[in-house]
């Protein structure tokens, strides 16, 4: 499998178990508090699209569009730690990218030649993000080196 392969599987992993925590965190939530019963059903027009739920529970795109940062360890014959982030870039150059989410957190990330960079979803290259842009990094860790894999650009 080549590199880029192993990368979407590992990005696909990681995004379905941060789904699955997610779910169970939900589920476990102790300071959940019963709701009472509606006297009426809902209609199709009281939903909205992002209220659909499964037994309770968000849905995993729902869930993956909130997240923030995170890191996965990924079993295999090497063990890997996948890093993620969203946010906007503070920082750009050839060779890194610094991004920070929502919630304050800002992290390095390394770039280099296995680097993919994606701008809507079509092939891009690093020159083409400026600060400020929104982007999602999907990176392996090595220690304390974050080198980037994939960079989602969506613009400012």
């Amino acid at each position: 499998m080549n590199r880029v392969a192993k990368t979407v599987v590992i990005s696909a992993s990681a995004a379905a178990l941060l789904g699955g925590i997610g779910a169970g965190i939900a589920a476990a939530d102790p300071t959940a508090t019963p709701t009472p019963t509606p006297s009426a059903s809902p209609t199709a027009t009281d939903k909205k699209p992002a209220d659909k739920h499964r037994d309770g529970l968000p849905g995993r795109r729902a869930l993956l569009a909130r997240a923030l940062h995170g890191e996965v360890t990924l079993a295999g014959d090497k063990h890997r730690v996948v890093d993620f982030q969203r946010g906007v870039v503070q920082e750009v150059s050839s060779t890194s990218v610094t991004v920070k989410s929502e919630d304050g957190f800002t992290a390095t990330y390394a770039l280099n030649g296995d680097t993919k960079v994606r701008k809507q979803g079509d092939p891009s290259s690093i020159g083409e993000i400026k600060k400020g842009d929104h982007i999602r990094v999907i990176a392996l860790k090595d220690g304390s080196t974050l080198t980037a894999k994939l960079i989602g650009n969506r613009g400012q």
